[in-house]
């Protein structure tokens, strides 16, 4: 059984309080998504039958003679193989501990399951990252590498690694195609889509020719959703204070988007406030479509929260997405119109506890949803729903926890931080 995850920078709620899933929070400012993870030391990553396999962890070795002393938040590449970055100290007295960024082969034996992304020879020029943190490495099917990483001496930019070379393709200082200035970048926020095209969170600088709103002082930054290719430059898909679909207008906070390749281009959900209430948006077709307001009628009542984390996404545009009817969790699925309630709280689990609290949802392209939730014992658990109604725990029935054991011990998951790509292979962090 393949398993997925909730995605990179995943949020975990309970409608109404925040709940922290076990060392793992993810905190969204507004400019950028970060997790801590107190106690994550190793990546781990499904192989080709579906079972997790250590790929790297705090205290081995790196190919470059180095030892990893933190590993980042990873993210599953399209072929299966793993992404990820991680802070190295050299085995050299003159150098300083650094991040880097790797690709993790879990069908590899294990001495030679690591590779370093970028090479030195790389890291000339005008276009350098100097990494002060986890980069939230991304790549798409053609190979592109996409991270959000501060410049020696400059600004922050967003770089990407393609056929042996490094580019900057948005800098803070930048101005979009429609004329704003960038000012901060999203880091975490990063998503590919088609063709090497990345789509992030920024905070744009206001304009003098943008309408004079009361809601927004003089010169206060603006949030966006944006997507930037090496070959048309950075455009503009959503920003706050400005009119969307249904002449919503857009307010903070952006939620993390998500975006796949589709048959007609970059494909992209997110979620957004709006003087109504929140809302589920999806760009599709090189159009925009609210797609779940808040207010909208269910099952359960009326929708009245949408989460900021990463919805889930088909290239075909279904969407999933966790929200709230009044204090109870759920999460739904959105096809041509159509909503289905997939999951809420209080439902039983496999095993005849409650769910409590859910995560974001995963999609994957058989349709198959996945989600990570915390139920009535306080365990944090990965759970599918498959296209036949089918609920279940991973790993369970067919291999008891197959995911959440080595040939020695089990291992803690941190939902947080897991990532599965549209085959159903996964990544996540845990524990040794």
């Amino acid at each position: 059984m393949k398993i997925f995850s909730v995605s990179a920078v995943a949020l975990t709620l309970v409608l109404g309080t925040a709940l922290s899933a076990h060392a793992v929070s993810l905190t969204l400012s507004g400019t950028s998504a970060s997790v801590q993870m107190d106690d994550a030391e190793a990546v781990y990553a499904s192989d080709s039958s579906g079972v997790s396999q250590l790929i790297s962890a705090v205290g081995m070795s790196t190919p470059d003679n180095a030892k990893v002393t933190e590993v980042g938040v990873p993210s599953m590449m399209p072929d299966g193989r793993v992404l990820f970055g991680a802070e190295i100290q050299p085995n050299e007295p003159n150098l300083v501990h650094h991040w880097n960024i790797y690709i993790g082969n879990p069908d590899a034996p294990p001495a030679r399951r690591l590779i370093a992304v970028i090479p030195p020879k790389a890291l000339i020029g005008n276009c350098t990252p100097a990494f002060r943190g986890d980069p939230f490495p991304v790549a798409d099917a053609d190979g592109n590498v996409a991270f959000i990483s501060a410049q020696p001496h400059g600004h922050d930019a967003l770089f990407i690694y393609s056929h042996g070379k490094l580019r900057c393709i948005a800098k803070a200082g930048d101005k979009t195609n429609e004329g704003h200035e960038i000012a901060v970048l999203g880091f975490g926020s990063q998503q590919m889509g088609e063709s090497g095209e990345v789509v992030f969170n920024a905070f744009l600088n206001p304009n003098k020719s943008d309408p004079v709103d009361a809601n927004f002082p003089a010169g206060s930054h603006r949030q966006s959703l944006l997507i930037a290719s090496p070959t048309t430059g950075v455009s503009e898909l959503a920003i706050e204070g400005q009119y969307g679909p249904n002449h919503t207008q857009y307010q903070r906070p952006f939620g993390l988007p998500a975006a796949l390749p589709s048959e007609r281009g970059t494909i992209v959900a997110f979620t957004a406030k709006t003087p109504q209430g929140g809302a589920l948006f999806l760009y599709n077709h090189g159009t925009m479509t609210r797609i779940l307001p808040t207010g909208t009628l269910t099952q359960l009542g009326p929708v009245t929260y949408v989460s900021p984390g990463r919805p889930g996404l088909m290239a075909d545009g279904t969407t999933a997405v966790l929200a709230g009817c009044a204090r109870t969790p759920a999460i739904f699925r959105l096809n041509q119109q159509h909503l289905d309630l997939r999951i809420s709280r209080g439902e039983l689990t496999p095993i005849g506890t409650e769910l409590e609290s859910l995560g974001d949802p995963v999609l994957t392209a058989s349709g198959a949803m996945f989600v990570g939730a915390t139920d009535s014992d306080g365990h944090e658990k990965l759970y599918e729903l498959d296209d036949n109604d089918m609920f279940f725990e991973v790993g369970e029935t067919e291999s008891l926890y197959r995911i959440a054991y080595t040939t020695n011990h089990r291992h803690s998951i941190f939902t947080g931080t897991l990532s599965a790509n549209q085959r159903g292979d996964f990544a996540y962090l845990g524990s040794k």
